[in-house]
């Protein structure tokens, strides 16, 4: 129908029994006293106007309106057992003027316009409520308010935005904004009645005038949102946020109205990206606790007081952190990482830093992985900065020694400066962790500068999970110097590196696996096999990338081509999108009579100048055997049947580089990875 007409006089009975039906209204709703049509009305009627059950449902459809005008309806209707759906399509705004009962109400696409009367004081909302009877309903919070993905709702009002009974502070049951929902607020302190709260949508404060406060409740009933989605200011106001605050979604400024957070203990959760934009972010307190994905903050961030890294990523964009200006907090980091950090600013530094308050995690954008910094000691305070430069790659002919005399054989360009504590002489042990670099022993680690040995001794380090390089100075020693890691031996730097590659037999194919230990900006995987190692390795299939990743990544390829019962060789080659591949060990499928040992080795690596001693597998027959020499991008140097003498020979005779020396016979294949300097 286009308008629906209710007799609102006393004594009037029961107006509509829907019967579980739904009933399409492209009008208004309006009551009436008198003979139809009679004058609007809104008067008090206790009979069930509209009934007789939530499944019996009026559904609002149609352009933009007043559906329910001014001084025509009336919300103190006590029996109104029926739903009510907001449904008029994208684009459209329906607008109500009058308090709205029922026993659910669902705004399910388009906008729902909740005006509030400003003629009157104080303000009059049209509330909408629900049904009141406790012999038919529950006694207590009851009602649900749904806002579905395609919806929104746009109120003025500050008090009694929902409830079940207004008269006699009884809360609804439910508000849950769904994701992609709206829930738009323009009044000056928006009241949300429910005794549950679930916002998971979007939230907007839209007020040009005046100020605005949080969301908040009156009723003893009623919840307190804490946990939210997304959150906007549009409009002009600032807004005062509570003083804890869970955010599972983004956080944004498009109008000129700010956050304000300096008393609020902010919380961002979840696993998805988070976007901080349009403002510099400023809670008193800040703990990130993410399972996965990244915050992304477009402008610089601080905190007040005290920051907690639970776990998950910052990513600056090359803003700036500054933490605990109030000089009464600390840093407590158990996990994650800051990327694309231009400088960290640690406000009235801690005189005691430890392993918790004191160390700071600055993920390498060019090399990947996380280049902890570590202060361990006791100094005289001060507003300590740490900037980190970074560059693509490494040197490996840094041309200089340590302090005892060790020549140092590899550096990273990045490095770390220091500034802002106050002199002092005490003792520190500063340490740089080489997070994703090979790394053949820790102990090989050390701290040094960009180019020169740096202040203090050398620690060694037998930590293989940290990979630390650390250092023993003074906290005198920092200001003025540039530190980074450095090895005695020539470590390496991988885009991509392979945790795990395996062929295994199925019902009529093989399948192949392969497990990454992360994944940055790789376009797509290639699988190539072959029957024979000294072969050429024909390409059989290819995988587009799952995408960038800080977790590790598990692939998996099915090889339907029908084989013989000869050993089968896999390897699986990486293509970024700048083009340079990397490729994975060879892995062999072969029958369950054979096994392969992998007592292969050639040392030392990396190797400099001197004699160069070889040990064979178990088991392995030299005199059948074929060697074969790749280059890490897997051209093939060299292979020859198996002679020690040419064998050693070529190796010495190679260019400085990092090779992939593979022996085979019909029963063995063993590989290794050689580095010549």
């Amino acid at each position: 129908m286009k308008s629906l007409f209710i007799n609102a006089e006393t004594n009037a009975g029961e107006k509509l029994n829907l019967n579980g039906f739904n009933l399409n209204v492209y009008g208004t709703l309006q009551a009436f006293s008198g003979s139809a049509p009679g004058i609007p009305s809104g008067s008090w009627n206790s009979q069930n106007w509209i009934g007789n059950s939530a499944a019996s449902t009026i559904t609002f459809k149609g352009t933009s309106r007043t559906i329910i005008q001014k001084n025509t309806w009336s919300g103190f209707t006590t029996q109104s057992r029926y739903s009510v759906i907001f449904d008029p399509g994208e684009g459209s705004t329906l607008t109500i003027e009058e308090p709205f009962k029922a026993v659910k109400f669902i705004v399910r696409s388009g906008i729902l316009f909740q005006k509030s009367d400003d003629s009157v004081v104080p303000n009059f909302c049209s509330t909408l409520s629900f049904n009141t009877e406790t012999t038919f309903y529950p006694s207590g919070p009851f009602g649900d308010f749904i806002i579905e993905p395609n919806g929104t709702l746009i109120t003025e009002c500050n008090q009694n935005i929902i409830a079940r009974s207004i008269s006699g502070s009884v809360s609804a049951n439910l508000f849950d904004l769904q994701p992609g929902g709206e829930l738009i607020l323009s009044g000056t302190s928006p009241q949300i009645e429910a005794a549950n709260l679930e916002l998971n949508g979007k939230v907007t404060f839209r007020k040009n005038s005046g100020s605005q406060n949080f969301i908040s409740k009156s009723f003893p009933g009623s919840a307190v949102p804490v946990t939210f989605h997304d959150l906007e200011i549009q409009g002009s106001q600032d807004v005062i946020l509570p003083a804890t605050l869970f955010l599972r979604g983004n956080m944004t400024q498009s109008g000129s109205g700010q956050f304000i957070a300096n008393n609020t203990h902010l919380t961002l959760e979840e696993s998805h990206n988070q976007d901080i934009a349009g403002f510099s972010l400023s809670p008193q307190d800040l703990t990130v606790n993410k399972s996965g994905g990244k915050v992304i903050l477009e402008d610089n961030l601080f905190v007040i007081r005290n920051l907690t890294m639970e776990d998950g990523v910052l990513n600056f964009q090359d803003n700036t952190l500054t933490i605990n200006s109030s000089n009464a907090g600390l840093l407590n980091y158990q996990s994650g990482s800051w990327e694309n950090l231009a400088s960290f600013t640690y406000a009235n530094a801690p005189t005691v830093f430890t392993a918790t308050n004191g160390t700071f995690p600055f993920g390498d954008r060019y090399q990947g992985g996380i280049r902890k910094v570590q202060l361990l000691g006791t100094n005289s305070g001060g507003n300590l900065t740490v900037n980190y430069t970074e560059y693509s790659g490494a040197d490996y002919a840094p041309d200089f020694n340590d302090t005892d005399g060790t020549p140092i054989l590899y550096r990273l360009f990045s490095y770390f400066d220091f500034s802002g504590l106050n002199p002092s002489s005490t003792p520190l042990d500063l340490k740089i962790s080489a997070d994703k670099l090979i790394v053949d022993e820790p102990e090989d680690l050390r701290l040094v500068g960009t180019g020169y040995a740096t202040p203090g001794s050398h620690i060694e380090s037998t930590d293989e999970v940290n990979l630390w390089a650390i250092r023993n100075l003074t906290f005198d020693d920092l200001p003025g110097r540039n530190f980074t890691v450095g090895s005695t031996t020539t470590l390496s730097i991988l885009p991509i590196t392979w945790l795990s590659v395996s062929a295994k037999p199925e019902n009529n194919f093989v399948q192949i696996q392969w497990l990454i230990a992360a994944e940055k900006d790789i376009e797509k995987f290639e699988i190539y096999s072959s029957e024979n190692p000294l072969d050429t390795l024909v390409k059989i299939g290819e995988l587009p990338s799952l995408g960038n990743s800080d977790v590790p990544v598990s692939y998996s390829y099915k090889d339907e081509t029908l084989r013989s019962f000869s050993p089968i060789y896999y390897q699986i080659k990486s293509v970024d999108i700048s083009g340079h591949i990397n490729w994975s060990n060879t892995v062999r499928l072969e029958n369950s009579h054979e096994a392969i040992n992998n007592q292969f080795s050639i040392f030392p690596s990396p190797h400099l100048s001197g004699k160069i001693h070889l040990t064979l597998p178990e088991g392995l027959n030299p005199q059948n055997a074929q060697i074969s020499i790749f280059t890490s991008q897997g051209r093939l140097v060299s292979s020859f049947s198996y002679n020690e003498f040419l064998l050693l020979e070529k190796l010495e005779h190679t260019n400085p580089g990092f090779y992939v020396i593979i022996i085979s016979t019909p029963k063995i294949t063993a590989q290794i990875k050689w580095i010549k300097l």
